[in-house]
């Protein structure tokens, strides 16, 4: 007598089911490598916008609206300019109000949407908009510290000790304007919302 075992593969049971293999989940190798705000870059980032918030407007500001500060603000930027003798602000010159209407017109406005963006990443398309902003943004401060710093390097009043402390100051403002321009060119999405972080933060 012969025995015949038939298996239905048509509705697997539970059983069988259980020890099937997991699903492969392909994941865009490229898309986990092309995010760059994130992590410590992306809280660097904030502590520099909301910090350069108040020094463009209270500080950078007088060189333009200087009646509209209390006297208390003209003394701190009186303060400044004596203690460490800056060339770009004790004599302000043509030059510097056109870039300081620039700083208001265009990168005042960027501070507060990149910080809505780095506080809001999933609401913002960091492929598009956001990428270009950042990346016009960046190459218009490189290019407008440049002289900035050619001036107080040049500045026969001061001294070697002097234009060192004034260089140190102004290196942020050019390093992270640049930092944040080649990460612009650099990655595809500038806010690291790519489909793979969405497909783990499901899992």
């Amino acid at each position: 007598e012969t025995n015949v075992i038939v298996i239905s593969l048509h509705k697997p049971s539970l059983a069988l089911r259980s020890f099937a293999s997991p699903p492969v989940v392909t994941c865009n190798t490229s898309a986990r490598t092309m995010s760059a705000l994130t992590g410590f870059t992306k809280y660097a980032f904030i502590i520099f916008f909301l910090t350069h918030i108040p020094i463009t407007i209270f500080l950078n500001g007088q060189l333009l609206f200087p009646f509209l500060f209390p006297k208390f603000l003209k003394q701190g930027f009186e303060f400044y300019t004596k203690t460490f003798k800056d060339p770009v602000l004790i004599d302000p010159q043509p030059w510097i109000i056109s870039i300081t209407v620039i700083e208001f017109l265009l990168q005042l406005p960027f501070f507060v949407t990149a910080l809505y963006a780095l506080f809001n990443p999933s609401k913002v398309d960091g492929t598009g908009w956001f990428r270009f902003a950042s990346i016009v943004y960046g190459a218009i401060v490189v290019t407008t510290i440049v002289p900035c710093l050619g001036t107080i390097v040049a500045d026969p009043n001061n001294n070697l000790r002097e234009k060192v402390i004034l260089v140190c100051l102004y290196l942020p403002y050019l390093a992270f304007p640049l930092w944040l321009l080649i990460l612009g060119l650099v990655y595809e999405d500038i806010l690291g919302n790519d489909d793979t972080r969405r497909l783990y933060a499901a899992l």
